[in-house]
């Protein structure tokens, strides 16, 4: 099912998705990687028990930090427009990352996404490009993901 969420301007249209562990996010990212036209954008974890491995995977070879005030652990997020963009809103007064995600995803699925971090859980940001994307990357994700599979427009110029 197709849901959008949060704002209805343009921008880039992102899918979120949640995995519970290394093995299932690493399986998927290596998938995506033989897609031309998909364009991973993130990955967020509050973990810091990630393989060397991780590493090899584009993706994740640069991270950064963010630390929301009443958290008592970093998120680290891919190096990139969507870390930029957390990191405008925590530098504004973003208390939380729910706060910084609300109005992509809407209150409650950012309350719940961040959730997923505290526990320690993955989450999988993919920009779509293509019309076609969307069957690709949603298929992919809903078969590995037990978690939510959101779709969210962001204000973003790529």
């Amino acid at each position: 099912m197709r849901e959008k969420t949060g704002s209805s301007r343009s921008g880039v249209e992102l899918v979120v998705a949640v995995f519970d562990d290394w093995a299932s996010l690493h399986a998927v990212l290596i998938e995506l990687e033989t897609v031309a036209t998909v364009r991973p954008a993130a990955v967020l974890h509050a973990r810091s028990d990630i393989p060397i491995t991780a590493s090899e995977v584009g993706l994740l070879k640069q991270m950064t930090k963010l630390r929301f005030e009443p958290s008592r652990q970093d998120i680290a997020c891919t190096v990139g427009w969507l870390a930029g963009e957390l990191s405008e809103r925590l530098a504004r007064g973003a208390r939380s990352l729910a706060d910084a995600l609300h109005d992509w995803l809407g209150f409650e699925r950012a309350r719940q996404l961040q959730g997923h971090v505290e526990k320690g859980h993955f989450v999988l940001c993919v920009e779509l490009r293509t019309s076609e994307d969307f069957s690709v990357i949603c298929g992919s994700l809903v078969r590995a993901s037990p978690h939510m599979v959101e779709l969210c427009n962001v204000q973003h110029e790529p």
